[in-house]
């Protein structure tokens, strides 16, 4: 049976037509992942490279266990999954607040709220905290924030550091477009933050730079009818809403592929917290630290593939992110902080996921060795 098999002309026909039908496959995963194949060696020889840009985006209000990466049944975040799926993932990651000031002054500083002395709606960051913006600057970077978030506004000390920190002009809103909570004083949407980007990119985009997004329109339970996908529900409109930031997000990721950037791109991916929805007989943030306000993604997907991504187990916190982002490129941290760097945890993911066999040899009926292992 085997014999004739092999003799037979359509055999080859057939064997040559899956092949070609592989090669196009391959080249459109190229084509949608403009990146090249990348490692544990490669995630080392970050510190070597003085062409990195990275890019910053901070959801406001993003709980992890609403992401399809983070193991949610619905499809709410292709985008972030696709970075996540040749990145790397942290799986157990917390803010340090449910309320934004207070967890981005931990998020920067690497301190956790007790020693940023901001706990309270007045208060702002010390003018002698060393920000990570800062030493990007020192570094040579190109520094940019657009943000739409007032808690976050340059009197509270968060511009430190940033060349440009930025509040962007709202355009008029389509009258398709819901916002179910809307934040008083917050206008527009997330789309004016991606215009700004695109504008910067045009002008700034040959040079080293470090763009810092703060996003809000999940925090706003923006939607429309296209991504109006998961019912009428508040629990259902938040999951539309991380739909509509996923696509505005995937729209300016496709500007840096069609920029040619992505390749030289660092882009991360966090949260300063979660929403609540009747788990501990609340809803919305800023009133307690359960684990559905303070559990949140933190994802980073490199200028090169990792195939398969990479997931680090191990607790981690938003104290961890910078000084984890800034060894990984080999600058230096402040001192002092509670935060810790996760580069030895990533590498060792890395090797370890590096070595598994990929699954369609594992599976394949041709290789008895491999299907039984």
């Amino acid at each position: 049976m085997l014999s004739r098999l092999l003799a037979s002309r359509v055999f080859y026909l057939v064997a040559a037509a899956a092949m070609i039908a592989a090669f196009l496959l391959s080249q459109l995963e190229l084509s949608r992942n403009p990146r090249p194949r990348g490692d544990a060696a490669d995630i080392e020889r970050l510190r070597e490279r003085d062409d990195l840009n990275i890019l910053f985006i901070l959801i406001d209000t993003l709980r992890a266990d609403r992401l399809s990466t983070y193991g949610y049944a619905r499809p709410t975040s292709p985008t972030l999954d696709a970075l996540a799926a040749t990145g790397l993932r942290f799986t157990e990651h917390l803010s340090q607040s449910s309320w934004t000031k207070c967890s981005m002054a931990s998020l920067w500083t690497g301190l956790y709220p007790a020693r940023t002395g901001v706990t309270r709606s007045p208060q702002a960051l010390s003018e002698e905290a060393h920000l990570p913006a800062e030493i990007l600057r020192e570094a040579g970077y190109r520094t940019f924030a657009i943000w739409r978030n007032g808690w976050i506004h340059p009197n509270f000390g968060f511009s430190q550091g940033f060349e440009l920190y930025h509040s962007p002009v709202a355009r008029p809103i389509p009258a398709e477009v819901r916002r179910e909570k809307p934040t008083v004083g917050v206008a527009g949407t997330d789309q004016d933050i991606v215009f700004s980007a695109l504008e910067l990119l045009r002008t700034h985009g040959d040079q080293r730079w470090f763009l810092y997004l703060h996003l809000m329109d999940v925090h706003q339970y923006v939607y429309d009818p296209e991504t109006a996908l998961f019912g009428t529900s508040y629990s259902d409109i938040y999951d539309n809403s991380i739909r509509w930031v996923d696509r505005v997000v995937g729209s300016l990721i496709d500007d840096i592929d069609s920029r040619g950037l992505r390749d030289r791109t660092l882009i991360v991916v966090a949260a300063d917290h979660g929403e609540a929805f009747g788990e501990h007989g609340r809803e919305g943030h800023a009133r307690d630290v359960y684990g559905e306000v303070t559990t949140t993604p933190f994802i980073v997907s490199f200028p090169f593939r990792l195939e398969p991504g990479i997931e680090v187990d191990a607790p981690t916190a938003n104290v961890d992110v910078w000084p984890t982002l800034l060894d990984l490129l080999g600058l230096p941290g402040p001192s002092g902080v509670d935060g810790h760097s996760q580069r030895a945890q990533i590498l060792a993911a890395a090797r370890k996921y590096g070595t598994r066999i990929p699954w369609y040899i594992m599976t394949s009926p041709l290789n008895d060795a491999t299907t039984r292992a």
